[in-house]
């Protein structure tokens, strides 16, 4: 399938996907997974985390040049703008670790109330690369707190949860990644038990 769709993508007649190759600065260039997934893709994607997919859809679907174009300098943005709220939001949870008492517990619960929700979930990947541990990266939504969960081998993520659940409004996940909805109050009270209950 993706052998077939970069074919298509690199003689594609679709205008909004060549004005993002060009604003990509991929045009000429042999298309390959890696820019569908690290470069496309993401711009693609960044519109749906910040704003709407529909402009991602509006895109594919446009008919006419210049608006192409203009979308997609737009996604191109968003998906700028988002890497550096995601960078941001990784310093900020660092910095927030470093300078805790609970630096050294085996899971790792950070509250970044002022980070978009959407930015969770790759912000806590990138803190469980950094410290080698489970972490949950939590935001402050408008019907409480959200958050992101992202595992190691070892720690089954939706399990360890489970123990904890009176804390959730909703919950859910697997072994490696979680979701999770609670009411702020909640949070401090969440770490405390989730690290007492880890195996």
């Amino acid at each position: 399938i993706v052998k077939c769709g970069l074919e298509s993508m690199r003689n594609t007649a679709n205008i909004g996907l060549k004005a993002l190759i060009e604003a990509c600065g991929l045009e000429g260039k042999t298309l390959s997974a890696y820019h569908i997934g690290f470069v496309l893709g993401p711009c693609m994607n960044a519109t749906g985390r910040l704003d709407t997919a529909q402009r991602a859809l509006a895109l594919l679907q446009c008919g006419n040049r210049a608006e192409a174009v203009r979308i997609a300098n737009e996604l191109k943005e968003l998906n700028e703008s988002r890497k550096e709220m995601t960078q941001a939001g990784v310093l900020q949870a660092v910095n927030q670790i470093e300078g805790s008492a609970w630096k050294g517990d085996r899971v790792l619960v950070v509250y970044l109330p002022e980070v978009h929700e959407s930015l969770a979930g790759i912000i806590a990947g990138r803190i469980r690369e950094k410290y080698g541990r489970p972490v949950f990266v939590l935001t402050l939504g408008e019907e409480g707190v959200k958050g992101s969960g992202r595992s190691v081998e070892g720690y089954h993520m939706y399990e360890e949860m489970t123990a904890c659940k009176e804390f959730f409004t909703k919950y859910g996940g697997h072994k490696m990644a979680a979701g999770l909805s609670m009411k702020e109050e909640n949070v401090e009270a969440f770490r405390r038990k989730l690290n007492a209950c880890c195996r």
